[in-house]
């Protein structure tokens, strides 16, 4: 009902009619003493008190669902589910070879990989609808943790054909404020370029763009702007048409964590593939990134920690 926003609409979705839908919300006011739904309004939506009661009842709903997983583990990793949130430039690497290891030898344990932004995957943990994620910090909050993984360093990401192309570093002030493409502050590579003096601000006055790293590569791919990016993001996208050239005067890099919940400790399903990607990172897996954009096997990714 609340995402429908229509009791009819919500009626068919459960189907049940209308009347007994209606009727069961009535008695959940009733016992409350409080207006679940505005009425007056059209479509309908919630209450402050009915958006209280519906956060609460997802997580109800999500410890239920956890708790089904793991009496269905109690025996092993025969079967069940595992659910991994991840930035999208965290999902190539060091997510996919780990998720590889782990479906060689677990097959029918069923993995899902839910990509968002650094604090929407943090909602996601802290509401149990994911077991972990790989992401930025962003949440100040007891009720999760971050424990770094690993740090990823800052670039330039420019067409192949721009000049600073051929460069094999390049200083801020090489850069043309025009060419710039801005990301948005709601996602984490956003909110971390926007801090006071990490940039000059003739940068912020661009007027060119993206609430994604994705669209960014591939307006840059296409010969529009360019951009300031970390490592990992700027390889998501693999074409010999973009190009990463490193930085003279910018020693900036993002910490990668995996985000945990402090409530809930991880089910052994998920607690493997953690130590299969932490696994990953020790054997040195990363992509080894080329000025021309293209990959290949290296020994040991240059930032992940020696452990």
């Amino acid at each position: 009902m609340a995402e429908l926003r229509s009791f009819t609409r919500a009626a068919e979705f459960l189907h049940v009619v209308p009347s007994a839908l209606t009727e069961t919300i009535r008695q959940l006011e009733a016992d409350s003493g409080v207006s679940l739904f505005d009425r007056a309004v059209r479509p309908v939506s919630l209450t402050p008190a009915g958006t209280e009661l519906i956060a609460r009842a997802r997580r109800i709903v999500a410890d239920f669902d956890t708790a089904m997983l793991e009496m269905r583990r109690l025996g092993g990793l025969a079967s069940g589910a595992v659910r991994v949130g991840a930035a999208p430039s965290m999902v190539r690497y060091p997510l996919l070879p780990a998720i590889a290891s782990f479906r060689a030898r677990h097959p029918a344990v069923e993995v899902t990989v839910f990509d968002d932004i650094a604090g929407r995957l943090g909602a996601m943990v802290r509401d149990r609808t994911i077991d972990f994620a790989l992401a930025e910090r962003w949440h100040e909050t007891d009720e999760l943790t971050y424990q770094p993984l690993l740090n990823d360093p800052f670039v330039l990401v420019c067409h192949s054909d721009h000049p600073l192309a051929r460069e094999r570093a390049v200083a801020l002030s090489a850069i043309p404020e025009d060419d710039m493409i801005m990301l948005a502050t709601s996602t984490g590579i956003g909110k971390l370029l926007a801090g006071d003096g990490i940039l000059p601000s003739r940068f912020h006055g661009s007027t060119l763009r993206a609430h994604g790293t994705i669209s960014m590569l591939i307006m840059i791919s296409q010969g529009m702007g360019l951009a300031l990016m970390p490592r990992l993001a700027a390889s998501v996208l693999q074409s010999p048409q973009i190009v990463q050239v490193k930085l003279k005067d910018l020693a900036l890099e993002r910490e990668l964590c995996i985000v945990t919940s402090t409530r809930t400790s991880l089910t052994p399903a998920a607690a493997t593939l953690l130590a299969y990607l932490k696994d990953s990172l020790e054997a040195g897996e990363a992509p080894r990134i080329t000025p021309s954009g293209r990959s290949g096997a290296g020994r040991r990714a240059k930032n992940a920690p020696e452990r």
